[in-house]
């Protein structure tokens, strides 16, 4: 059985080597790049905002509302006065009231809350409601 595999392998071998042999290749041509230009990136013409960078003027903290807020009292900056406030539920919140604006901690302006400091009082108003503090 041994020996009639043999020949057979054989011929085997030779069939593929005559494959090999007959087999032409062929040249392939190189393009040619004589009129080749690189583009630019393309830049879109769209001059709107980034919708993947955040927004860094909206508030990522829970809406205060300004019931919640302590009053501490009056400081004069430079010629602006300004109203100090602190968060009731989180006394490491500090906001700001100067130029009729309140700002939390980062300067950054809280929206829909507006005030006034008089000689004789700080008021805040957040949409319907309005808080009197009188000033120290």
């Amino acid at each position: 059985m041994k020996k009639a595999l043999i020949p057979l392998a054989i011929l085997g071998f030779l069939f593929v080597t005559a494959l090999r042999t007959n087999a032409q290749q062929q040249d392939v041509p190189e393009p040619v790049f004589l009129n080749f230009s690189i583009q630019p990136p393309y830049i879109p013409t769209y001059h709107g905002r980034d919708p993947f960078k955040p927004l860094n003027w909206i508030i990522n903290e829970p809406r205060i509302s300004i019931a919640e807020l302590e009053y501490h009292g009056i400081m004069d900056f430079g010629g602006i006065p300004m109203a100090l406030f602190g968060w009731r539920t989180d006394q490491t919140k500090r906001y700001t009231l100067k130029q009729r604006k309140l700002y939390n901690d980062a300067d950054i302006p809280v929206d829909g809350v507006v005030g006034d400091i008089t000689d004789s009082k700080v008021t805040l108003i957040q949409g319907d409601q309005k808080i009197v503090y009188p000033r120290q």
